[in-house]
This record gives structure tokens, C-alpha cells and sequence, in this order.
């Protein structure tokens, strides 16, 4: 079996972020040595004296920063704001000790356009590396701290104007299972499907390849778009109960053996043969509850041919209205272990 090939797309800013943070601590030392002629064996004391320590401790521990950064782990952004923060202190403290040196050496409109520039840079570049960090595919290591949580779904989306299935959904995100798409990690895409009562439409972007699809994101979805895609997830998953129990579907005059692998108030899972069956096939479910047949109307909304999901073959049923009752008396009746 292949194993699937992650491949992590980052933005061409990040590479130069975590590369400036690496260098900036080479660049001043050869900028001592050949400009203002000073010794190798001098830098140190140097580097302290013109920026001070706390200064000075930013620039020499930049490049563990900047590979951090690289890395994309958690920790890393915590650390870029403890030394981000580490310039800003100096800064202050500066001015507050000796602030007539600071305010003859540097002019009033320069001050301000350093404090300003201090603080955008840290701004600037927090807001970059926050927003890669967020990114559900930009992980590098496992994304166990995901913003948006993804759910198991089968539905479909417009892919560029082609109906493509999709196996997860979040409010960040889907999971595209069309491995014969021409898309490639970076691609742009456009990405329209009906959320609830709204129509979600927006643009992508391609963050993973495997040989199962394609991990896309959404980029820019407005906040009533993300909540009508979280509202959606919220009713088709309800919270469903394993059972075991023996029924059959009916389905124009024609029955089916079916067992029930799961069920909830809105829908359940069919064990049974699926050759004949399609998305949107309408039928009824018969099981058996307290010595009498209950009849279940629904309709077919997704065929399970390859085992997905760790389910078996077979199909997934949405009940034409809620059966919170029935559903929970077959729930208590599996669970007595009363004969089904």
C-alpha cells in the first residue's frame, strides 16, 4: 500500500522572513568588520556597546528564530513574540533611562517613525506568521491544534465549475477525493456548494497532493458564510449510536437486507449490497421495535463502494423528518439486548 505524500506549500514570504531573522546577526558582523574596521576579537564587546544587551541578545539569537520559524511548530510562534517583544523592552528602557541622548542623537519625526516601525515590523510579521501557523495544511508537524475542527462528510462541491466529492469539511477547509484532477500544490481554485440555507462561494487554494486528492483551503470566507458551513456540519452530525440491528430497505417495490450500523435522529448507516443503489434513491427503512415493524422514509445520500471511513459497504440513509423518539427506543432496545 502507498503511503501518502504530504507535500507542505509555504508563501515565498516566510522562506524570507526565516532567512532575514538567520542572516541579520552576519550581516552586522561583516558590516563592523569591513565598514567600521573593527577587530574579529572585538565584535562581541562591540555589538553590546552600540546596541545594548537586550538589543544585542535579540540579534545574536535571531537565527534560532529564524529556523524556528522555518520549522512551523507551535513553539515557534511563541518564541518570535518573546523576542519580538525583546527589541520593543529595549527600546523603552532606553528612553526611559537616558532619554536625552535618545532625543538629541535622533530627531523628533525620526523617533517616531522608529517606534512606529518597531512596532509595524513586529505587527507586519506577526500577522503573517500567525495567519501561515493557522492554515490547516501549512503544519509541517502534526496539526494537533487546528482551529477549525474537520468533520467526516460525504458531499460535493464546484471545483472550477466540476462537481467533485469531498470526504471532510470545516469552516477552513475540505478534503477533495478527485485524484485525477489537474491541480497542483499552490494552484488557485474557485470553490462553490450549498452550506444550509446559503450558498458558499470563494476561492481555494490547493495545500496538499496525495494520491487520495487534494487538501483544499478556503481563503477569505466571510463570517456568516463560515457559520452557515458550521451549522450545516452540526445537522447532518448529530450525534449517532452504534447498534447492530437487522432490517431491510424498500425501495420501489423491491427489498434489500440491510443491517443497521448506526443511527441518529436525523439518519443511519446500511450494511447491505449497494450494486443497484444511487445518491438521491428514495426509499423506506424497515425495523423491527417492540414486536412491530417501524417504517423510516429517507433517502439514499451517499453509496460507501470502498470501505470509507472504517465503515463496510453500504449506505448512508437521511430520514425524511426527525426520529429522535424511534431512534432512541431502537438505541435502548439494542442495548437490553432484546431480540431484533
Amino acid at each position: 500500500m502507498n503511503r501518502a505524500r504530504i507535500v507542505i506549500k509555504r508563501p515565498l514570504l516566510h522562506y524570507l522572513i526565516s532567512l532575514a531573522y538567520i542572516l541579520a546577526p552576519i550581516v552586522n558582523i561583516l558590516l563592523l568588520i569591513l565598514v567600521a574596521r573593527i577587530r574579529l576579537s572585538d565584535i562581541l564587546m562591540r555589538l553590546f556597546q552600540g546596541y545594548g544587551y537586550l538589543a544585542g541578545i535579540w540579534l545574536l539569537t535571531a537565527p534560532v528564530v529564524g529556523i524556528g520559524l522555518y520549522f512551523v511548530h507551535k513553539a515557534s510562534w511563541y518564541l518570535f513574540l518573546a523576542h519580538s517583544a525583546l527589541i520593543l523592552v529595549d527600546y523603552v528602557i532606553k528612553w526611559v533611562t537616558i532619554p536625552t541622548y535618545y532625543w538629541m542623537s535622533v530627531g523628533g519625526v525620526h523617533q517616531l517613525l522608529l517606534f512606529t516601525g518597531n512596532i509595524a515590523l513586529v505587527v507586519v510579521i506577526g500577522f503573517i506568521i500567525h495567519k501561515d501557523f493557522r492554515s490547516p495544511y501549512f503544519q509541517v508537524l502534526p496539526r494537533g491544534w487546528r482551529t477549525s475542527r474537520r468533520v467526516l462528510i460525504r458531499h460535493y462541491i464546484q471545483l472550477n465549475d466540476r462537481r467533485c466529492n469531498i470526504t471532510d469539511l470545516s469552516d477552513g477547509g475540505c478534503f477533495v477525493a478527485e485524484p485525477g484532477l489537474p491541480l497542483s500544490v499552490g494552484d488557485k481554485v474557485a470553490v462553490s456548494f450549498q452550506a444550509d440555507a446559503l450558498p458558499i462561494a470563494c476561492k481555494g487554494e490547493v495545500m496538499r497532493s496525495t494520491p487520495d486528492g487534494y487538501g483544499v483551503r478556503f481563503i477569505a470566507l466571510a463570517h456568516a458564510q463560515k457559520r452557515d458551513i458550521r451549522q450545516m456540519i452540526r445537522k447532518r452530525f448529530p450525534f449517532r449510536w452504534a447498534v447492530e440491528v437487522q432490517g431491510r430497505w424498500v425501495a420501489d417495490g423491491r427489498e434489500l437486507a440491510a443491517r443497521v450500523r448506526d443511527i441518529s435522529r436525523t439518519g443511519c448507516y446500511l450494511e447491505a449490497g449497494v450494486s443497484d443503489l444511487h445518491a438521491g434513491d428514495r426509499g423506506t427503512l424497515e425495523v423491527p421495535l417492540a414486536h412491530r415493524q417501524v417504517k423510516l422514509a429517507g433517502a439514499v445520500v451517499w453509496v460507501n463502494l470502498a470501505q470509507l471511513h472504517g465503515k463496510p459497504v453500504g449506505f448512508g440513509v437521511h430520514f425524511a423528518r426527525s426520529q429522535g423518539r424511534t431512534s432512541a427506543r431502537i438505541v435502548e432496545q439494542h442495548r437490553s439486548g432484546q431480540p431484533s
